[in-house]
């Protein structure tokens, strides 16, 4: 059986992720943002590895700050941002923030985003 999958380690697979606490909508979103994150080289390979175990079931969402290596990847991050947001002048930050805005703007008029409801149990 010849699969269409680029996977670049042996056994990994991809499943759909289907956290309890997300709708359906939340977990297809979820999915679409790891596999890009997974497929963008520009992302540091911490985090594509993070990404990588979510979607072939071995590490949930509500784990990844308790994995050692999903902590580091993380931290790391928001640390470099932190810097990033520190270093920039006043106008640059209001700009972000606008851009921001007008984002999540976008994403509540097209549902995407939408405000978080837990499933029943």
């Amino acid at each position: 059986m010849t699969s269409n999958n680029a996977f670049t380690n042996p056994g990994d697979r991809e499943y759909p992720i289907e956290e309890r606490d997300l709708s359906e909508e939340q977990n297809e979103h979820l999915t679409k943002s790891l596999r890009a994150v997974r497929n963008n080289p520009a992302t540091p390979p911490a985090l594509q590895d993070i990404a990588r175990k979510m979607l072939g079931g071995r590490l949930e969402l509500k784990d990844v700050l308790d994995d050692p290596s999903g902590y580091r990847a993380l931290t790391d991050g928001i640390a470099g941002m932190r810097d990033s947001w520190r270093s920039m002048s006043p106008q640059d930050r209001q700009a972000v923030r606008a851009k921001v805005e007008e984002k999540a703007e976008e994403a509540e008029a097209e549902g995407v985003g939408a405000s978080y409801r837990p499933r029943e149990a």
